[in-house]
């Protein structure tokens, strides 16, 4: 696991524009400024503080996670990822015998195919959030007032 800074390594980004659009592939174009979260982590626990935008001047509320509980969920991101990985490897291995032994009925497929989608979505999910996750959270569940977080 990487090493846990005295201040997040996060940074918050003001949305100033996004625009869908779509030609061959579709696309997101997000222009967005970045300012630094100035919130000491500390020992135990967590602080919700609230931080100034650099941009637009807004204040935005942040929860930012200690040592010890950013190392939890960096483990329960880990977990995720082995837990689904151990339920994906199988499931595979019982389609491929499946499509092997030339079964026509497709009912059989149903349960591994099930676990395998389930399975790769959980490694995929924690993989994603074991990497990305530095133990800063918006307060707020769906942003707040076009803000993010970003870690580059």
């Amino acid at each position: 696991m990487t090493e846990t800074g005295e201040f997040p390594r996060v940074r918050l980004a003001c949305v100033h524009s996004e625009r869908y659009r779509e030609y061959l592939a579709p696309a997101t174009t997000v222009r967005y400024s970045l300012s630094d979260i100035p919130v000491p982590r500390p020992a135990t626990g967590l602080v919700e503080a609230t931080v100034t935008c650099g941009s637009c001047g807004s204040r935005v509320r942040v929860r930012v996670f200690g040592r010890a509980r950013r190392r939890r969920w960096k483990l329960a991101w880990f977990g995720l990822f082995l837990l689904g990985a151990l339920i994906a490897t199988p499931s595979t291995g019982r389609l491929v015998a499946l499509d092997a032994l030339g079964e026509p009925a497709a009912l059989p497929y149903v349960l591994p195919m099930l676990a395998e989608v389930l399975g790769l979505g959980a490694a995929v999910a924690g993989a994603t959030f074991f990497c990305t996750d530095d133990g800063v959270r918006l307060t707020s569940l769906w942003g707040d007032a076009g803000h993010r977080l970003r870690r580059w």
